[in-house]
């Protein structure tokens, strides 16, 4: 999030309450000696039109430049009225890919944030099309903030869900790192508290296995110490206390749910794998999963966005 010098916004059609721009605008705010600006983009389809453009004798070309004129004209009124104050650009796109036009656009304007406000999902989304938050959440250059409908406190916590599965995997560990520098930008403006959540899936040992003395219990608890001792590890490199620090056993998309539900943060910061094809639509990401179920906002970090801004301090990715 980089000192939040540039945040753009996704402006949800035909809706009279913008979540994302509210979220952004608080954003904003904080910091009186911050200067922020806000992108406000209202992304047009061919889904856009209505009856009487449908109806219309005109050319397809002056129908989608009356269309594009006349969300310009209410995205710039409204503007006026609900974002008083701040120093926001509006721009309405026509598209045919908006996911990808939105992500295209963000990594030429250089934004340090990318506002977007939850949709609910259906069971069969991931298989028969994907939304447009999920679009952003796998393939973004920049953070990606899912607001939720709910009142942003300025002081309180937040959450950081980290992955600690394999200590050799150092691309994991870079994604790490880049998710407490992001939480702890929004720590400085925000004040608030950080908290790490960490699920130690359960280790299922072989059926046949048989050796003297050997439980499968014995292998369960040395994973899941080694797992305690990871994240407390890092925690203490980062000067986090170990009070702040939230380890379960059992499968992410269930723990942590169970502990942000506990500690009730401002927002969760999570990784995305970023799978594609076939494994998505069978498996899916966690951190979509993840989203649907909280009524917290979430912090998205792709590796994309890792790899477009690494961490200035090497040594402690590596550490």
């Amino acid at each position: 999030m980089r000192k939040f010098k540039k945040i753009m916004v996704i402006i949800e059609p035909k809706q009279m309450r913008q979540v994302a721009l509210e979220r952004a605008m608080a954003l904003a705010h904080a910091g009186a000696n911050a200067s922020r600006k806000i992108i406000a983009v209202l992304p047009v389809t061919e889904m856009s039109r209505d009856l009487t453009s449908m109806l219309s004798v005109e050319k397809g070309d002056d129908i989608k430049e009356a269309l594009v004129h006349k969300n310009q004209k209410w995205l710039d009124a409204y503007l006026a009225i609900h974002a008083m104050g701040f120093e926001v650009e509006s721009r309405v796109i026509w598209s045919k890919n908006v996911g990808k036009d939105i992500t295209h656009m963000a990594h030429q304007e250089g934004v340090d944030l990318l506002i977007k406000a939850h949709e609910v999902h259906g069971m069969l989304d991931s298989v028969l099309f994907t939304p447009l938050d999920w679009q952003l959440l796998r393939h973004a250059p920049v953070p990606v903030l899912i607001a939720k409908d709910h009142i942003w406190h300025p002081t309180g916590t937040i959450a950081i869900a980290l992955n600690f599965s394999d200590p050799d995997d150092v691309a994991n560990r870079m994604l790490n790192v880049r998710l407490l520098r992001e939480a702890q930008e929004l720590s400085r403006i925000m004040h608030c508290e950080i908290h790490i959540v960490n699920a130690i899936p359960p280790i299922l040992p072989p059926a046949t296995i048989d050796l003297p003395g050997f439980t499968p219990d014995l292998l369960g608890d040395a994973a899941l110490k080694e797992g305690c001792k990871a994240v407390l590890s890092f925690a203490a490199r980062h000067r986090i206390p170990a009070d702040y620090c939230h380890i379960r056993e059992g499968q992410p998309d269930e723990v942590i749910p169970t502990l942000c539900e506990e500690l009730k943060p401002t927002v969760l910061f999570i990784g995305t794998s970023a799978r594609k094809g076939m494994a998505v639509a069978l498996v899916g990401n966690i951190c979509e999963r993840v989203v649907d179920t909280l009524d917290c906002d979430v912090a998205v970090i792709t590796p994309k966005a890792v790899m477009e801004r690494l961490p200035m301090d090497t040594a402690a990715v590596m550490a």
